[in-house]
């Protein structure tokens, strides 16, 4: 059953952040710290501007905002999606209802280069997504 999380949810959370931040290789940049993790799960359950849905084998979660060069439009960008089984596809349709839900007019996915990038860029071009930017990362 996929559910919006809730303040209870927070330590299987973290138990999957920590998995997640080893799979994506998060300490080769910017590192995976569990209090920042619960403050930033804390904020997407309670905001109004945040979509954090769980499941038995995984979550995903994001931020809405209004688009900074139209700010009348409302768009949402996925911070992480993360699934352990075989529901990856039913956790990414309750994230889009969740975001849609709040006025979300446009849904931003992104690929790590970590985790199936291409295969990842596949599945969501065949869920209606559009190729629109790549990402660099540089420590400074």
């Amino acid at each position: 059953m996929i559910r919006n999380a809730t303040l209870s949810d927070i330590p299987r959370l973290l138990d999957m952040g920590d998995r997640f931040a080893d799979r994506a290789r998060l300490a080769d940049h910017v590192g995976w710290d569990r209090e920042s993790g619960e403050k930033t799960f804390r904020y997407l359950i309670e905001s109004p501007d945040g979509v954090l849905v769980i499941s038995d084998d995984g979550a995903a979660g994001g931020l809405a905002h209004p688009h900074p060069f139209n700010l009348s439009m409302r768009v949402g960008q996925e911070m992480f999606w993360w699934s352990e089984g075989k529901g990856g596809l039913a956790l990414l349709t309750a994230l889009e209802d969740e975001a849609r839900s709040i006025g979300v007019l446009y849904w931003t996915m992104i690929t790590l280069e970590a985790i199936r990038p291409q295969a990842t860029g596949k599945l969501y071009q065949r869920r209606g997504y559009t190729p629109l930017e790549h990402s660099y990362i540089k420590r400074l």
